[in-house]
């Protein structure tokens, strides 16, 4: 089942096409962080049929990037994340443009592949990885389909009923997880989240990111968690904060300072394998500086989306 799905036009399972591809292996040598990422790069051109197994060197570079940082935030997340390291593997398409998809690979493993167009950044690459990372810790806390929320388990049959109704479609599964949960939860829940989505907007402007990040950011906050919160809300926080980091985002900027406190309480959810909201119905970092949210315009359109649902 996949827990983020950006390239639609893939229909062959990363499963089946892993069997014809050459793996990539990491050098044994020791390498400063420059030279990892040429060599990385380097080695993961695609083979002819556009896919390429990279397990070894994006595990490494994970690893690298953890031991490299010098961001503390960065670290915590990485030492929860890469102990599901040799659960993963990784597959690199060079023919998409962006984005990631993450699959349950049997009991206890996963499948993640993810597009690496010829001019990604390693900060790109990075926060994929990371992001991608971030749904199979997700899946680990709360056995829930990927979905970054509580879920009550469905029945053989319910299950069976769900996937005969729609075959192939894995989120009407995630879909009927959540029907089971109490509206005003989940509504509690959305809310929280588009609010944040708000104030993490609101700051954007000031944030010291280059316009293109910016834009790239708001795509993240508005489309992929503002719509989609059960989904993406602990992934797409995970790849803002490796690009703060690869970015050289000032960590006394107010969107570094909204940001940070989301990933350790998503982390502290994580642990628990429970939600716990604030007692307050003011999600965190919901009045911008000047008492008013600038994003509340967006925050009041998300959730008009929701209710309609």
């Amino acid at each position: 089942m996949y827990a983020y799905k950006k390239r639609p036009e893939r229909v062959a399972s990363p499963l089946v096409a892993r069997k014809s591809m050459t793996p990539v292996v990491a050098p044994t040598a020791q390498y400063d962080p420059a030279s990892l990422l040429a060599w990385s790069a380097k080695q993961q051109e695609p083979q002819k049929g556009g896919t390429a197994d990279t397990t070894a060197v994006d595990r490494e570079l994970l690893r690298r990037y953890r031991d490299e940082t010098q961001s503390p935030e960065s670290r915590s997340l990485l030492d929860e994340l890469l102990p599901y390291l040799d659960q993963v593997s990784f597959e690199r398409d060079a023919a998409g443009d962006s984005g990631g998809c993450t699959r349950k690979a049997g009991e206890e493993g996963y499948s993640v592949s993810y597009a690496r167009p010829a001019i990604m950044s390693p900060a790109d690459q990075i926060a994929v990885l990371v992001h991608e990372l971030t749904h199979v810790a997700v899946d680990r806390a709360y056995s829930s389909e990927m979905l970054n929320f509580p879920t009550p388990a469905l029945s053989d049959t319910e299950r069976g009923a769900v996937l005969s109704a729609t075959p192939g479609r894995e989120e009407d599964v995630q879909n009927a997880r959540l029907g089971k949960v109490d509206r005003r939860q989940r509504d509690r829940f959305i809310d929280y989240v588009v609010a944040n989505v708000g104030t993490l907007l609101a700051s954007l402007s000031d944030s010291g990111f280059s316009a293109e990040r910016q834009k790239a950011i708001r795509d993240k906050l508005s489309f992929h968690t503002g719509q989609r919160p059960f989904h993406e809300y602990d992934a797409v926080l995970s790849h803002l904060l490796i690009w703060c980091d690869k970015d050289g985002v000032s960590r006394s900027s107010d969107f570094y300072r909204t940001l940070t406190p989301l990933i350790e309480q998503a982390q502290r959810w994580r642990a628990s394998g429970a939600i716990t909201l604030p007692e307050t119905a003011t999600p965190a970092g919901t009045e911008s500086s000047g008492g008013r949210n600038r994003g509340s315009g967006l925050v009041r359109r998300l959730r008009r989306i929701f209710r309609r649902r």
